[in-house]
């Protein structure tokens, strides 16, 4: 069931699989601020529906932010997601594009700094994401 909608962003959630699917519309422009946005959606969905699992797939987004600006954005969603229910969170994407390694660092060092019951890889495609969240 659709939960969540807005010009960048659709989140679609599943009761049966305590699944959150967060996909990102749309080839187009964006800043940090639109992407601030929609994690703050994620997270208030997450809470709202006590969410286990978490995909993330902006396989198609293909803009990059700065370094500092991955760190920020994943640092709210993970803290936000801190206090919810979420356990695991799987991204779609290439796993070794550049931007991939750059979000899964900024999230590894957070990690290191504050410690979350949260785990998160990135996974090639859909099935293999939900099969490991499923898990």
């Amino acid at each position: 069931m659709e939960v969540y909608s807005d010009d960048h962003i659709r989140l679609t959630y599943t009761a049966e699989q305590s699944l959150l699917y967060a996909v990102w519309k749309e080839h187009k422009e964006y800043d940090a601020a639109a992407v601030k946005q929609a994690f703050m959606a994620i997270v208030a969905t997450a809470t709202e529906h006590k969410i286990l699992n978490l995909m993330l797939n902006f396989a198609n987004n293909t803009q990059n932010l700065t370094e500092a600006e991955y760190k920020s954005l994943i640092a709210q969603l993970a803290l936000g997601l801190q206090h919810t229910s979420t356990q695991k969170i799987a991204c779609i994407g290439p796993i070794d594009s550049p931007r991939e390694q750059s979000i899964l660092a900024a999230f590894n060092e957070i990690k290191t700094a504050i410690p979350l019951a949260l785990d998160f890889r990135f996974y090639s495609n859909r099935a293999s994401a939900l099969q490991w969240l499923l898990t």
